[in-house]
């Protein structure tokens, strides 16, 4: 189960005779007779820990606008 699920969602795995074990069930609070609603899984998308290239659309800065911004930031601060 991720941790996005919606609370109170159970996953649960389907043997391969089409049964979920009664552990699983224990397991989960459920006794036998409950009413299971399924619902379709859909995947999550995969996390790109790489970001090279993601900040390729930003303008190459020089050291002088820095220091025009942080100039700028100081008389805000300031002026505050």
């Amino acid at each position: 189960m991720s941790a996005v699920d919606p609370a109170g969602e159970k996953e649960l795995v389907v043997g391969e005779d089409g049964s979920i074990p009664a552990e699983q069930l224990a397991r989960l609070g459920l006794q036998p007779g409950a009413h299971l609603r399924v619902v379709e899984a859909t995947s999550l998308p995969t996390v790109n820990d790489d970001l090279e290239g993601s900040l390729r659309d930003l303008p190459e800065l020089e050291w002088q606008d820095f220091e025009r911004g942080s100039e700028l930031a100081r008389r805000d601060v300031a002026g505050a």
